[in-house]
């Protein structure tokens, strides 16, 4: 099931939770199913029972004529850096971690699919990641890895955007991943049924139409439980939180030449199986 957060004129713009369906648009919440999609998040597999057995009385509308917005808003996003065994490719100098490390987007940078993203002015180094993330949906904290899998709600992308320049300067990752929009989510959340082997998924970046990251998840440096078990040794996981992956090799700095985002460019990340999340870059 690809649960997304939408708005309708006939709606009044409101925030829906619906349930994609080819096309269409299955609204969960006109039909009384469910008022947002972290409802259902919380609700588990129960709700998600309801839900099916429930859909086919749902309002459709046309993906043509709604909005979709970022699939949930988290509680907070933890993201993984240097995932990939790639980045020793394509930069010699990287050292590859022993064991998994963290970042934080906060809950402001997150914006939904087609949201234009200003570029701001404070930076000339523009980047985007690729990644793949999961959606927690049970409480894991000082979890086994054997106990991850089966409380993951289900899987969504992440357009890590980083400022580089500001990034790498005195180590400010806080700040340089953090400007308004600098964390596009979804289009849609895959539930974890739907996608039974998340450790071998294509993924994709194109920029201006151009594919600049072209890699999988069979490429991790550390398995899903592996990350989400250690991560969860430090930090509690709550429902609707969002942990990503890392990104596959091909982001814009360690390209020959660097390759940077400008005001005028639209990129999309893919995921097989999710489907495509599109930024537009738009001046600051």
């Amino acid at each position: 099931m690809k649960l997304v957060t939408f708005s309708h004129p006939k709606g009044g713009h409101d925030h829906h939770a619906g349930v994609l369906d080819g096309d269409q648009i299955a609204c969960l919440t006109e039909a009384g199913l469910a008022e947002s999609v972290m409802e259902v998040v919380l609700g588990g597999r129960e709700m998600l029972d309801r839900i099916r057995a429930g859909l086919a009385k749902a309002p459709h509308y046309a993906i043509a004529d709604v909005r979709l917005e970022a699939p949930i808003r988290p509680g907070k996003v933890l993201c993984s850096g240097i995932n990939y065994k790639g980045h020793a490719e394509e930069n010699p100098n990287a050292k590859m971690p022993t064991e998994p490390f963290f970042f934080t987007k906060l809950p402001t940078s997150v914006v939904g699919p087609d949201v234009p993203v200003e570029k701001p002015v404070r930076t000339e180094q523009m980047d985007y990641e690729v990644e793949f993330s999961a959606v927690i949906g049970e409480q894991l904290h000082k979890a086994d890895e054997a106990k991850v899998m089966p409380a993951i709600f289900g899987y969504t992308l992440l357009n890590d955007i980083s400022a580089r320049d500001v990034q790498f300067k005195d180590n400010q990752i806080t700040i340089g991943k953090n400007f308004a929009g600098f964390a596009p989510i979804g289009p849609c959340i895959v539930t974890s049924d739907a996608m039974p082997h998340p450790d071998n998924v294509a993924l994709k970046t194109r920029l201006n139409g151009k594919t600049l990251q072209d890699g999988s998840t069979s490429d991790w440096l550390f398995s899903l439980p592996l990350l989400i078990s250690f991560l969860s040794q430090y930090i509690p996981l709550e429902p609707g939180d969002i942990v990503s992956t890392g990104t596959p090799a091909g982001v814009g700095i360690f390209q020959k030449p660097p390759i940077f985002m400008k005001a005028g460019d639209v990129v999309e990340i893919e995921a097989e199986g999710i489907g495509i999340l599109r930024t537009p870059i738009v001046a600051g």
